[in-house]
Order: C-alpha cells, then sequence, then structure tokens
C-alpha cells in the first residue's frame, strides 16, 4: 500500500511502498478514505511523543480518519464489512497510523458514520473534537459558566466552542481578526484579536469576577498571564503539547486563589463515548464540522508544515486514494484473521 513515512525522528515525510498490515484481535482493518492532520502528527515525526521510540521506526503518521471497513480481527462483534467508521489508530499502542491507504484500528475506538456524513467531514471530529470534550469534561464545564477559549479558530478552538455553547456556556475566544467571524457563527460572545487586543482589560470588561473555566488550546505561553483570567475557585485546562521546554503557568499563582490547574490530554476509556457523541451531534446538526480544507497525502509534508507553523483556520484534511487504483481493498477477508 502506500503510506506517508518517516524512516528517522527529526526527517522529512515521504510517500512509499509498504505492506498492508493485518488487523490483530479486536481490530479492524479500515481502507482509509480521509485523515485528519494534527498537532501530535509532526510532534510524532520530530520525535516528541513518548510513547513512540526508534522501535516504531519506519513510522507512519496519523492519530485518526474515516473509511471503510474490510477485515475483521478474532473476536469483533460490534463492526461488520463494509461499515463507514470515523476512527482513532493504533498508533499509541505501537500499531502503526492512519496516513496510508490501509490501517488497523481498535474495534472499540471507532464509529460507524452516519450515510450523511461524507468522510473528509468525520475525519475533522476525532483528535481535535476528543481532545476538546475530554478537556471541558475535566474542566467541569457547566450552564451558565462563563468560559474562555484560547485559541478558538483552530481544529481543538472550534469544537470546544460549539460543545461550551451546547453545554449552556457562555464563551470568549482568542483568535486573529479575520477569524471572528467564523466564533461569532459558532456562539462566541467576545471574540478577542490576540494580535492587538488587551486579553485581560477585554475579559475583565466581559467577566468582572474573571471566567469559570478558562481551556487553553495553544500553551506554549500564549497567555502571558492566564491566572489573572480566572475567577476565585476557577479551573485552568491545557491540552497537554508535549513539547520539551514550554514555558508553564506557576502552580503557586493557581493555588493562591484556589484555581485548580489540569493538564488535559485524551482517555482511552472515555475515547469511543467522546466520538460517539460528537458523530451524533453533528448528523443531528447540534454541532456543525468546523472548517476544513483538503489536500491530496501526497502533499502531507506541505499539511505538517502549516499546521506545525500554526493559524491554520478550522482543520485541514488529507484526501487518500481518490479515484485510482488505491481504492480497490485488499484481497483479504475477515475469515484469513479469525
Amino acid at each position: 500500500m502506500h503510506a506517508i513515512v518517516y524512516d528517522a525522528f527529526g526527517g522529512a515525510a515521504r510517500l512509499a511502498l509498504v505492506a498492508t498490515p493485518r488487523p490483530g484481535p479486536g481490530e479492524a482493518l479500515v481502507r482509509v478514505a480521509a485523515v485528519g492532520v494534527n498537532p501530535a502528527d509532526w510532534k510524532a515525526g520530530a520525535g516528541l511523543l513518548p510513547f513512540l521510540s526508534a522501535g516504531n521506526l519506519p513510522l507512519i503518521p496519523g492519530f485518526d480518519g474515516a473509511g471503510t471497513v474490510v477485515a475483521l480481527g478474532q473476536g469483533v462483534a460490534t463492526l461488520a464489512l463494509g461499515d463507514r467508521l470515523a476512527f482513532m489508530s493504533g498508533l499509541p499502542m505501537g500499531r502503526g497510523g492512519t496516513w496510508s491507504d490501509y490501517a488497523v484500528c481498535p474495534a472499540e475506538h471507532a464509529v460507524r458514520l452516519p450515510d450523511s456524513l461524507c468522510f473528509a467531514a468525520a475525519a475533522a471530529i476525532p483528535v481535535a473534537g476528543i481532545s476538546a470534550r475530554e478537556a471541558l469534561q475535566q474542566g467541569g464545564l457547566a450552564a451558565r459558566q462563563r468560559v474562555l477559549i484560547n485559541g478558538g479558530a483552530g481544529g481543538t478552538g472550534s469544537w470546544a466552542i460549539q460543545i461550551a455553547r451546547a453545554a449552556g456556556a457562555h464563551v470568549a475566544a482568542t483568535a486573529r481578526a479575520d477569524n471572528h467571524d467564523l466564533m461569532r457563527e459558532m456562539g462566541v460572545e467576545c471574540a478577542i484579536d490576540y494580535t492587538g487586543d488587551d486579553v485581560a482589560a477585554r475579559i475583565a470588561t466581559w467577566a468582572p469576577e474573571g471566567v469559570d473555566l478558562l481551556l487553553d488550546t495553544v500553551g506554549q505561553g500564549s497567555l502571558s498571564d492566564p491566572e489573572a483570567l480566572i475567577c476565585n475557585g476557577g479551573r485552568y485546562v491545557a491540552i497537554e503539547t508535549m513539547l520539551p521546554d514550554e514555558a508553564l503557568p506557576d502552580p503557586r499563582r493557581f493555588a493562591a486563589r484556589d484555581i485548580v490547574a489540569i493538564r488535559a490530554s485524551a482517555s482511552f476509556e472515555r475515547l469511543h463515548e467522546h466520538l460517539a457523541v460528537l458523530v451524533e451531534a453533528v448528523a443531528r446538526r447540534e454541532i456543525s464540522v468546523p472548517p476544513f480544507e483538503t489536500m491530496p497525502l501526497e502533499e502531507a509534508a506541505d499539511a505538517l508544515e502549516r499546521v506545525r507553523a500554526g493559524h491554520v483556520r478550522g482543520k485541514l484534511v488529507l484526501l487518500v486514494g481518490q479515484d485510482d487504483e488505491r481504492n480497490e481493498p485488499p484481497a483479504a477477508t475477515v475469515k484469513d484473521y479469525a
């Protein structure tokens, strides 16, 4: 099959021919149609993720995707051949990623798609949507709270805005001015331009006592004094970036005002629940998939660089095996793996 491969951490990603994987017990083999491009993908290639080592090389990146089940491993009873899925890969467990014609995924990390949801849109859901929902749950999101989302126009921030609004919260968010229209369409009451506005002054006007919950999807010191934006007894939740030498807020300042500081990352135990809820909410049109731009798999290196540099509006999605021989499923069937 064709796949994007890193031969060494810190090297360039290249398109290569590699062996098609076989699903193990509890896994499905998916013919991939589309994959999301996430910050974790360039970090994987750079060797920054603690669960990846030289033993994972050559490495196929990709933590999420959408496609069709073409084979099942032993013991899988929740999926069937031909099912259309959004899914998370087994990359954190040492299996290959999704940036390839075919990928294996744990059956418990996959959700069937309604016919109304195309593969490209579905691929924009898993990593970003799950991260946002998990972080907001860890932060104790509740109705009528005032919530600030740092990085509201990116993939995770776009989902977080909509999830918070659906929960009945009031939302402020930071982004460049040219993304404020998008954020307002998603329900943001207070749109803040981090490149020119005084963030603290804007929040002091909108939430004089401070916000109940601050979700930081950017990190890397992008908020100079997050503690000053939060009310006494509030919550600060930061999406785990896994970047070395990242400047982190001083926990003593949070503790002095009874602010709980949380470093959030996806939970395997709640992964299926989060994905199922999000897919259902999109199908019911309660939440919309954020804007996404599609690129062919062959342009993966350019997509990685754009995400690494930041400032992507919504999501980038790579299309895999469209309208060519790579769309043909492998000859193997479920009987080969039972």
